[in-house]
């Protein structure tokens, strides 16, 4: 069986060559992993930090090929990540304006220094600019610190930047609502998002307001339009690693909803698991298994596989 599911996969990873593409780079918004292959069964050769910037040379399918450490490498195209483009009105990192940047932190750090206006001056006013209230409403608004949070420290205003590309400024976290039993599961399962995945934590919380025990002929699934994931008590009960995943999943939807895109249907679903997957194997790096989502996604094409028709 092994086997055949491998064989299933090698088949998938050959489909079509790689498209060459005009080289550009981009910026990882998290820590994200850089594979040898273009598939989630390929092994993780680099975790890339937060703030990197990587140049794609390439792409096959949903992956972008990465020239990185003399070697070429896969990013898959769904993680969080911008275009670096350097012209004037792009501009957001010292690198580009007076710092001579290299390396990874480097380039973190000239990020961070932009943001707070230090790029013409030394790392001493940093302190200085990150202790001042915040007065009146920048030219462009980029962080929560910005409009309703207090921030008197660095990291109070790293924090405020990424709730504000998270939409969290406003937001009091996912609301769960059932039996105390059903409240303590699904907050197990948040807690350890939270805590090994920090990043798609936020993501999950971006995308979901609520988490509803419902019967199931109420109707169990995410309600995109409510920004509602509805799951019946019984499927809670599998543990906090499952649902872990299956919240990120159905926030996943959510977010295809609300950026225009087709949120149901195969490719919708094909999406969501692979963001599921990526998430599980950060989560859960040990479980080559990962409840079985590398054998339903190999075989996603095959409707008795589709558990949403």
């Amino acid at each position: 069986m092994k086997s055949k599911v491998a064989a299933a996969f090698f088949a998938l990873c050959l489909l079509g060559a790689v498209t060459l593409a005009e080289g550009y780079s981009i910026r990882l918004n998290w820590n994200t992993n850089l594979r040898v292959g273009p598939s989630l069964i390929d092994g993780i050769f680099e975790i890339a930090p937060a703030g990197a910037i990587l140049h794609v040379s390439g792409s096959r399918g949903r992956w972008l090929q990465i020239h990185r450490s003399g070697k070429e490498l896969w990013l898959a195209d769904w993680v969080g990540y911008s275009r670096v483009e350097a012209g004037p009105a792009d501009i957001d990192n010292c690198c580009f304006v007076n710092r001579q940047c290299s390396s990874d932190q480097e380039w973190v750090d000239g990020y961070w220094a932009y943001q707070v206006n230090e790029c013409p001056v030394g790392a001493s006013a940093r302190q200085e600019i990150a202790r001042q209230p915040v007065s009146g409403t920048p030219a462009v608004v980029d962080n929560c610190c910005y409009l309703d949070w207090q921030c008197s420290s660095d990291q109070e205003w790293v924090n405020g930047y990424w709730a504000y590309q998270n939409r969290q400024c406003e937001h009091l976290g996912i609301a769960i609502e059932g039996s105390g039993d059903f409240v303590a599961e699904i907050q197990e399962a948040l807690d350890l998002l939270q805590e090994r995945a920090p990043g798609w934590y936020a993501y999950a919380d971006a995308g979901l307001d609520k988490i509803k025990a419902v019967t199931e002929a109420y109707g169990t699934g995410v309600w995109v339009q409510h920004r509602t994931f509805n799951i019946s008590p019984k499927h809670v009960e599998v543990g906090p690693i499952w649902l872990a995943g299956i919240i990120v999943h159905d926030a996943c939807h959510v977010r295809q909803f609300e950026a225009g895109q087709i949120y149901y249907g195969l490719e919708a679903e094909r999406a969501c698991l692979e963001i599921q997957l990526d998430l599980l194997n950060i989560i859960n790096p040990d479980d080559s298994f990962q409840f079985g989502l590398p054998v339903i996604l190999a075989n996603i094409g095959n409707p008795q596989y589709q558990w949403w028709h």
